[in-house]
């Protein structure tokens, strides 16, 4: 088990080092990951989730996506226990987007807890954590964690608050 989280981090590390190299867009807001939130989050309605996954460059029909895993403890608990070990590194344990990893990054990784990140749809969070966000150190997690384990990572990213 020791083993697989040594390669997993030392994956991760290549990823961010990789990122770092392709990731100097000067863009403040390229490293909010074009996440999005539930419907209605953030007083946004359709229409603001729609422009916020479009500025993203995330397709309409993924922003609309709803999330098929049902909100409750075990599984806000599974997408903690997925993000310590896979998020953290670069976003920080509270989400902050200081990471130890995220010292090395431009653009620095997403604030969960900007509005502008809980703003989105989970369908556009999802999509984001599928396929990664061009321009940043945001890879990829499609081939890495199974479909249900990202959208319990969303299901998660849901329990932090939403700064003004």
């Amino acid at each position: 088990m020791v083993r697989y989280q040594i390669v997993g981090l030392l994956l991760m590390l290549v990823f961010v080092m990789a990122g770092c190299a392709a990731s100097a867009t000067g863009d403040e807001h390229a490293g909010m990951m074009g996440m999005t939130g539930m419907t209605g989050h953030s007083g946004m309605d359709t229409s603001d989730h729609a422009a916020m996954a479009a500025a993203h460059a995330i397709p309409e029909e993924a922003a609309a996506v709803t999330n098929p895993v049902a909100v409750f403890d075990g599984s806000i608990a599974a997408g903690q226990a997925t993000y310590s070990q896979n998020c953290a590194a670069c976003h920080g344990a509270e989400g902050k987007g200081d990471g130890a990893a995220a010292a090395g990054l431009n653009p620095k990784p997403a604030d969960f807890h900007t509005a502008h990140v809980q703003g989105l749809s989970d369908g556009a969070l999802f999509y984001i954590i599928t396929h990664g966000r061009e321009g940043t150190a945001m890879v990829a997690w499609e081939e890495i964690l199974s479909e249900g384990q990202r959208w319990e990572v969303v299901n998660f990213l849901r329990t932090f608050e939403a700064e003004e």
